[in-house]
């Protein structure tokens, strides 16, 4: 089987895991919040109000009981939502609860914890108030640019799924933010029936989302929002969020005498995108690790800027090199001399037994099942050189995607069905229209009316964990855990961001690590390179890679 259960198969499974756990409630919640340990329990407790992670919290330190809520028609219901959300007391989107915690002996105190949770509730509502006439007291450009701003960025990116009090804001499916299937200013776009109303009859819900956002598109690039993906946002995790990446950043931050004010959060956020510049001058290399299951996507650095020194491995084809090219450089350009130094008639045939090897040695220091590089067919758009022909007008056969996979995964698939030689076509498939949906953004033509439908190229690597729930062509070939390193080269003096990268997948087994992912980033510096030198010394259209190469190479 290639594909997954998706989604909902995901949250039956959990529920059933959970249930399977009772009368223990921490063991109950502990699943429910981690998702069967396929997030942090960390992770899932941020996705919750303060007021109901302190419930848990003290009724997991009281002797009560779970029972499955078929069973029992009294106690405290806990459930999980349709987004993955545990919730406890009333549910959010109106779903059923899963089970009830009975208090038995210690029901005094589970209803003194019930209690106490209502009244923590109409703080956490009365905060939000406050956001509010905050947000209502700035100037009304600030806020429209705001508005406008995210009304930009959210269609063109991954999915968002954002928590406040009971709301979720979402561009995910048919959600209540422009997206995929909300387009903007439709009915159900929240961003623009807010920019049609003053902010004083906003929801408290609706201001502190909007807030929120504000502060962090200010603190970083816009994939700052789905760094809080899955997450409740309150002022105590905007200011956690923020210290977090100052602490990272090198940057001091005097302790508060109160609790978190915007204002404070606002000038933090300003200076920690400052920091962040000037330690991508300074050859920082940032990449997100991102848990597939809430979508959550956290930024962090390599150690150490990998080099050449991660290829010296005798059991590379690439090795080969190493002796004649000492740098990750140096191996990108005598490659790159190899295809420019065959027969034409042979340069095609070349050029892509270098790039499979590349990837066969990829698989092998990675771990990896499969691995592919995706880029243009022809770079005519660089210089202009065919004025009759326009970029944006490519379809996806303009573009190739060499996918490689490793030995254990070919002897897998091989013989079976679907045959290795079509699971692989379709991963290229797959990344062919990705280098298209990209294209606008990577030629910086986001405004041409020719194209409207693009994505963000992605700018730095990521380490995706469990990606098999959400993501259209993961839940259908059963990506468990990847990586991608996107590359950005530099052709004829000018720059294109994600016009090729690197994938690697694994479909079972154990995460890829920070290691794992500075392998990648060292073949992948190489190929930059490679792709650099190529555009200078031989700039051959790209024949291999499509159904016939496939099927000649794996059948």
């Amino acid at each position: 089987m290639i594909g997954s259960e998706g989604w909902d198969g995901l949250l039956r499974h959990v529920a059933a895991t959970a249930l399977a756990a009772a009368p223990e409630v921490a063991a109950v919640t502990g699943v429910l919040l981690s998702m069967d340990s396929r997030i942090p329990l960390d992770q899932g407790l941020d996705r919750l109000p303060g007021e109901s992670r302190e419930l848990l919290r003290r009724v997991a330190a009281l002797p009560c009981r779970a029972v499955a809520a078929t069973e029992q028609a009294e106690g405290m219901p806990v459930g999980l939502s349709r987004t993955g959300q545990v919730w406890a007391v009333q549910a959010p989107d109106g779903s059923e609860p899963l089970v009830r915690v009975l208090g038995g002996a210690a029901a005094a105190e589970l209803d003194q914890a019930v209690r106490r949770w209502a009244v923590e509730r109409r703080t956490a509502e009365a905060e939000r108030l406050r956001l509010r006439d905050w947000l209502a007291a700035q100037a009304g450009e600030a806020v429209d640019e705001c508005l406008d701003r995210l009304a930009y960025l959210l269609p063109h990116m991954a999915p968002v799924q954002l928590h406040v009090g009971d709301a979720c804001f979402t561009n995910l499916g048919r959600g209540n933010l422009p997206g995929r299937l909300v387009s903007a200013g439709a009915p159900a776009d929240t961003l623009a029936r807010l920019r049609s109303q003053p902010v004083g009859t906003w929801s408290g819900e609706e201001a502190a989302f909007v807030t929120a956002c504000w502060v962090l598109i200010t603190s970083g690039p816009p994939s700052r929002l789905e760094e809080a993906n899955g997450c409740h946002l309150d002022l105590r995790w905007l200011s956690e969020f923020l210290r977090g990446h100052a602490q990272r950043y090198g940057v001091q931050v005097v302790a508060a005498g109160g609790p978190p004010e915007p204002e404070a959060l606002m000038a933090l956020a300003a200076r920690l995108a400052e920091r962040r510049a000037e330690l991508l001058g300074q050859g920082t290399v940032f990449y997100r690790e991102i848990h597939g299951v809430s979508l959550n996507k956290r930024e962090r650095s390599l150690p150490a800027v990998p080099d050449a020194r991660l290829l010296a491995r005798p059991q590379y084809r690439w090795s080969r090199w190493s002796a004649q090219a000492p740098t990750l450089a140096d191996m990108g350009r005598e490659a790159a001399h190899q295809v420019q130094d065959a027969a034409v008639g042979k340069r095609p045939a070349v050029r892509a037994e270098i790039l499979r090897d590349l990837l066969q040695d990829l698989a092998a220091a990675t771990g990896s099942d499969v691995t592919m590089a995706r880029g243009p067919r022809e770079l005519f758009f660089v210089d202009d050189s065919e004025p009759e022909r326009h970029a944006l007008t490519l379809s996806t056969t303009d573009f190739y995607c060499c996918v490689v996979p490793s030995g254990s995964f070919a002897n897998q698939h091989r013989g079976g069905e679907p045959s290795l030689d079509k699971i692989l076509a379709a991963y290229s498939a797959r990344m062919r229209f990705n280098s298209w949906h990209y294209l606008p953004h990577v030629l910086g033509q986001t405004d041409d009316p020719r194209r409207d439908d693009w994505f963000f190229a992605p700018t730095m690597p990521d380490l995706t964990h469990h990606s098999e729930w959400h993501h259209t062509g993961h839940v259908r070939f059963g990506v468990r855990h990847a990586m991608r390193v996107p590359l950005q080269v530099a052709l004829d003096g000018r720059t294109f961001p994600g016009l090729y990268d690197l994938r690697l997948m694994r479909a079972g087994g154990v995460p890829f690590t920070a290691a794992d992912l500075a392998t990648a980033v060292a073949f992948g510096q190489v190929l930059r390179v490679f792709h650099e030198e190529m555009y200078r010394v031989c700039r051959d259209k790209v024949t291999e890679f499509d159904n016939a190469w496939f099927r000649s190479t794996y059948a």
